[in-house]
């Protein structure tokens, strides 16, 4: 339980244990009560508004330290009221009357300068005006029901016993004014506090009612009210903070409600006037109290009223300047500066629009986002303003299809968003992106370049695909993504399952840099044997092969992860291991096994398209000390035709270091054998799906054997992949291959069981029984 809590627990049970003691307790007995539980709830009070002054934040305790002097204040009276009943003092005033009604006027200096620290000048003014025009009403109230009895008391005698409740009711009602002012996230301390000085005052007013008629104080409630409300100020007072709430409706209900702060305090004062009528044979003084007091808020009301004019003059004009600016501004932020289209921000804001009135209508809304593929090349082969050129000339022939059907946008870079807004079926859209893909692949000419590229769309659809404007571009994105994956489609609708993948691949993406980081990765190794009509195959180069296994334990297949790696770029930092670990290993075996036997590395394309990549071949040839011609590169034939003109320079500089280069999964991409002849190249390794029916299929025994054949006139070794079968290994020994590599000879495994492989076979000697089992395993 918390310190302030115990506190209060202290006051209240003092409080309930002196009431309940106080029904047959004698009139001397029950005055000792009253004074007990009174300066148990004070003294809880002004503990109360310590502990709130030092959790205050400090920006806040300018405020918390008037209200803490205000307690004390308060506090002080109150010791000095039990001294005079200690001492039987019945002087009035007395000194206790100079410290009770200094917590109102302290509190409300508080309450103000909480108020400069938070809004203007101007609105301080307006606030501190109403705050004195309400003091006003109320000590009008105050007199007005006091001068009827008052017939015997002296001035300052009158003035002391108005001070009492003027003070705590006027610090009631500017504690409530602040609210619409300040706008408070939390209520509760504001509304206690309020209440407790609300119930402090009228307690006070009965208590000067009664000693000006000349009765006994003898009221159980108004005494224990005074104790009720100083436990209401200390709570209040403890919470009481200055947190803005963060609600516009909020906002504007208080907006609204400080316009009729001076007509409620001019209410509140004519009321007085009302309580002349209703009082029988009313003080003289009473009517000019009265039309003083509705005077003086009269008054008050028009300067307020004129501050909060010139005020509102500021604000118009600097609302005025404003606007142009931000105007501004906007044509400038929703508009894509080269081509004048709509941005990102405004497409945005327009396709909210769109759904907005699809779901009002029951109808839908397709966004189509077109992307131009390998853009990036123009501006790195001819430069951005070429680029520039190419882009204005795509969105004009984009806004010439797509004028009549809906709003086109530049989101990014080469990126279109095109929101159609009119009912479409799925045909039509289709017919859309037929032809918007058609239009942008016909030739652009900038600067004296024909340029040509192909776009890609994804489309997604409200509300089938998504409910909202950020999940429907999300969706068109993903779409957007697979397109330009897929060598099959330019454009495609999304689906759910495209989410999963997208999400699937952002784990992958996760779990592979930890691979990377943490080096989960190891290298397996398997056999390539080489073939002649008499001996048993013999190895004459092993593969190096990647494999994963991951934090559980798990080995993960490279065909899981060796794409996804590709596409993000990971792969380079894979394959720099690969090469680098797989050139260790070779070193260790010929150091430990005595023989040459060759490795075969793959290279992906992206590896393969890195100019660094011969260097540092060269830096690892010299590192182990291997010889060049050990080392076979295996290259698959889209790293090679995608772009031609740069892989010869690579290959051209790769044979320059001595080391073989390897045509892999030949027979499945865009080659021919007429290309062959041109590639500076010493092996072909045809794709085991080749093999999958051979030799009981006729066609594919035939296509095998010409390209065994023809590769042999072109001087280029042939290697087959896939050989499972015993007809398969004698097909192609019958044929003439040079070498072959599948899981009837040799599985994948670790380089220590190579090294027993290579020990096991010797030259000329055959597989020994302990041989196959390794190999077969």
């Amino acid at each position: 339980m918390t310190l302030s809590r115990k506190v209060i627990v202290v006051a209240v049970s003092v409080l309930v244990t002196c009431l309940v003691a106080s029904f047959n307790a004698t009139p001397k007995t029950a005055l000792w009560l009253d004074n007990l539980h009174w300066m148990s709830t004070i003294s809880a009070c002004l503990i109360l508004a310590t502990l709130g002054y030092f959790r205050a934040n400090p920006a806040h305790r300018a405020c918390k330290r008037w209200f803490v002097i205000g307690a004390f204040a308060y506090f002080t009276g109150g010791v000095l009221w039990i001294f005079q009943v200690l001492t039987h003092q019945t002087a009035f005033p007395a000194q206790s009357d100079i410290f009770y009604p200094l917590l109102g006027p302290c509190l409300i200096i508080g309450f103000i300068t909480a108020l400069r620290s938070q809004l203007s000048r101007s609105k301080t003014w307006a606030f501190t005006i109403d705050a004195v025009s309400f003091s006003i009403a109320i000590l009008g109230y105050v007199l007005i029901s006091y001068l009827p009895k008052s017939a015997d008391v002296s001035l300052l005698q009158l003035a002391v016993l108005t001070a009492y409740p003027a003070s705590m009711l006027s610090a009631a009602l500017v504690s409530l004014l602040l609210i619409p002012y300040l706008r408070p996230a939390w209520m509760l301390p504001w509304l206690l506090l309020s209440a407790g000085l609300a119930l402090l005052g009228i307690c006070w007013m009965q208590w000067n009612l009664n000693a000006l008629n000349h009765s006994p104080q003898t009221s159980v409630w108004v005494n224990y009210g005074f104790s009720v409300a100083d436990l209401l100020i200390g709570s209040g007072l403890y919470g009481w903070q200055v947190r803005i709430a963060k609600k516009t409706a909020f906002h504007r209900q208080c907006r609204r409600l400080r316009s009729w702060i001076p007509v409620i305090a001019f209410v509140f004062s004519i009321s007085t006037l009302l309580l002349i009528w209703l009082q029988s044979g009313p003080h003289p003084y009473a009517y000019h109290i009265a039309i003083s007091s509705v005077t003086s808020i009269l008054v008050f009301s028009a300067v307020r009223q004129s501050i909060l004019l010139r005020e509102s003059e500021k604000l118009l004009r600097a609302e005025k300047r404003l606007a142009e600016k931000e105007m501004e501004y906007l044509q400038l932020s929703r508009s894509d500066p080269l081509t004048r289209l709509p941005n990102r921000l405004a497409m945005l804001n327009l396709l909210e629009h769109a759904i907005i009135n699809a779901a009002n209508d029951s109808g839908m809304v397709a966004l189509l986002m077109i992307d131009l593929k390998h853009f990036q090349s123009i501006n790195d082969s001819f430069g951005h303003r070429t680029g520039d050129l190419f882009l204005l000339e795509v969105a004009q022939r984009l806004q010439y299809i797509t004028n009549d059907c809906g709003e086109l946008g530049r989101v990014h870079g080469d990126k279109f968003a095109l929101i159609v807004s009119r009912h479409k079926t799925d045909a039509e859209l289709v017919h859309l992106a037929h032809n918007l893909c058609k239009i942008v692949h016909k030739p652009v000419l900038a600067e004296g370049h024909e340029l040509i590229l192909d776009a890609c769309i994804g489309i997604s659809l409200y509300p089938r695909d998504a409910s909202n404007a950020d999940q429907l571009a999300r969706n068109a994105n993903t779409a957007l993504a697979h397109a330009k994956r897929s060598t099959q489609h330019l454009f495609l609708f999304y689906c759910k399952e495209q989410t999963k993948l997208a999400q699937n691949r952002f784990r992958l993406d996760v779990q592979l840099r930890k691979a990377i980081k943490k080096q989960e990765f190891f290298l397996q190794f398997q056999p390539i044997f080489s073939l002649n009509q008499q001996a048993q195959p013999r190895i004459a180069n092993i593969e190096a092969l990647i494999r994963w296994r991951n934090n559980k334990g798990d080995i993960i297949s490279p065909a899981e992860f060796i794409p996804y790696a590709e596409q993000s770029g990971l792969i380079l930092h894979i394959g720099e291991w690969v090469i680098s670990e797989a050139f260790r290993h070779l070193s260790e075996l010929r150091h430990n096994s005595g023989q040459t036997v060759g490795l075969s590395i793959n290279i992906s394309p992206r590896q393969f398209r890195d100019h660094s990549l011969p260097l540092r071949i060269s830096q690892l040839l010299q590192q182990y000390e291997i010889p060049p011609a050990l080392i076979t590169l295996e290259i698959t034939e889209s790293a090679v035709f995608e772009h031609e003109e740069q892989a010869l320079e690579i290959l051209k500089q790769l044979k320059e270091l001595g080391v073989r280069v390897s045509l892999d999964d030949f027979g499945v991409g865009n080659s021919s054998l007429f290309k062959l002849k041109h590639l500076p190249i010493d092996e072909l390794k045809i794709d085991r799906a080749f093999m999958v029916d051979v030799p009981d299929s006729t066609a594919d025994s035939e296509i095998v054997s010409t390209i065994v054949k023809t590769a042999g006139i072109l001087g280029i070794s042939v290697v087959v992949e896939g050989i499972e079968t015993q007809a398969q290994l004698d097909f192609l020994r019958d044929t003439g291959c040079d070498c072959i590599q599948g899981f009837l000879l040799g599985r994948p495994m670790p380089i220590e069981d190579i090294h027993k492989l290579l020990t096991a076979s010797q030259p000329g000697g055959g597989l020994t029984s302990k041989t196959e089992l390794l190999m077969t395993r």
